[in-house]
């Protein structure tokens, strides 16, 4: 497992930015912070870091920004015992054929790689629905 604080990459419009990621549980809260030398610190409270995470994201997302960690993948989603055991601290990277190896939703990823929260869940919504048509047929 990665530690916080994070060294990571966020981007506005393809061009790569410095910034650095950090969580920590408290008051039986998660808490994830963005700082980064071209805006604003951002932080967000959830019951889960990953949950934190979108809430940060979904601040910066208007904007254009990409948060460059692998929690912000479109293939990554966490299961909710990943969620209420672990914080949120992992999560699965998925396919259309099965939930796949687990990742730290922290370590940093190209933020190439990396889409909206929206569209993150919206894909999470299709892969699992896919693999469990899969299971249900196969």
């Amino acid at each position: 497992m990665i530690t916080s604080p994070q060294a990571i990459t966020v981007s506005l419009d393809g061009v790569g930015h410095d910034a650095t990621i950090s969580w920590r549980f408290e008051d039986r809260l998660w808490v994830v912070a963005i700082d980064s030398p071209v805006f604003e610190p951002v932080e967000a409270r959830a019951n889960d870091a990953f949950e934190a995470l979108c809430l940060v994201r979904d601040r910066l997302e208007p904007d254009g920004w990409r948060i460059g960690v692998a929690g912000s993948r479109a293939d990554v989603w966490p299961s909710g015992m990943a969620r209420d055991q672990g914080g949120g601290l992992s999560a699965y990277r998925m396919t259309e054929e099965r939930v796949g190896g687990i990742v730290d939703t922290f370590e940093p990823v190209d933020p190439a790689t990396v889409t909206t929260v929206a569209e993150q869940r919206t894909e999470a919504d299709r892969l699992y629905e896919e693999i469990r048509r899969r299971a249900q047929n196969g």
